[in-house]
């Protein structure tokens, strides 16, 4: 969204860009640089854990084409019952990351809080759907983060 202020004082518009949203309410712009992806990693690690499962999601999904992945996919990969099981330990660990990033994601309407937006955002036009297709595209912050700590 783009905001025009004028300033009276200098008869001048002034241009702000403020990131949007993207269409599935992840922040479309970035959350945090390379460098503090990497910090919110080590802090998280250190913190409560991450677990060679979750460090798996960040690999599979940092190894995939884009680095776009679903939940269905990253259970098939690593073998877990049902996509409800690889979208409950990425959204574990994305949450723990953003509390370390300081990061608030969005909330759509009344619904629970879409912690998958620490590490990824969403695929346009596809909803948040309850069958585990929804495509996750990591940040590419993240990706630069992961691959520089020699963690993907």
């Amino acid at each position: 969204m783009t905001q025009h202020i004028a300033n009276v004082d200098l008869d001048a518009t002034a241009v702000l860009t403020i990131p949007s949203p993207g269409r599935e309410g992840a922040d479309a712009g970035p959350i945090a640089t390379t460098e503090e992806f990497k910090a919110a990693l080590l802090a998280t690690r250190d913190w409560i854990g991450i677990s060679p499962t979750q460090l798996q999601m960040l690999q599979a999904q940092c190894r995939a084409p884009d680095s776009t992945i679903s939940a269905a996919q990253l259970a098939e990969q690593l073998k877990f019952k049902n996509f409800a099981a690889a979208r409950l330990q990425y959204g574990t660990l994305a949450r723990a990351v953003a509390e370390k990033l300081g990061y608030a994601p969005p909330q759509k309407g009344k619904g629970p809080v879409r912690w998958w937006c620490a590490l990824s955002t969403g695929q346009d036009g596809h909803e948040d759907t309850a069958n585990g297709q929804f495509k996750w595209i990591m940040r590419p912050e993240l990706v630069a983060a992961l691959r520089a700590m020699k963690w993907a």
